[in-house]
């Protein structure tokens, strides 16, 4: 647990220099954007057509042609 010790010494015991980077500290820690980033999407698995068309019947490989011929 935190105690009074632990605080940074008062600003009245600072030099002027500490004073100032304790100042841009601030300011800055104000300007940045604090947004958790978004995970990023997964990409899609390719899909060999080569391997999926041997699974199908001559049948149905037919009817998939007639209907992309249609497109």
């Amino acid at each position: 647990m935190a105690t009074i010790n632990d605080l940074r010494k008062s600003i009245t015991e600072m030099s002027d220099d500490e004073l100032f980077k304790l100042h841009r500290e601030v300011r800055q820690s104000r300007r940045t954007s604090k947004r958790v980033t978004k995970p990023t999407k997964k990409t899609k698995k390719e899909i060999n057509v080569v391997d999926m068309a041997k699974g199908m019947s001559e049948e149905d490989r037919r009817e998939l042609i007639k209907e992309l011929e249609g497109m």
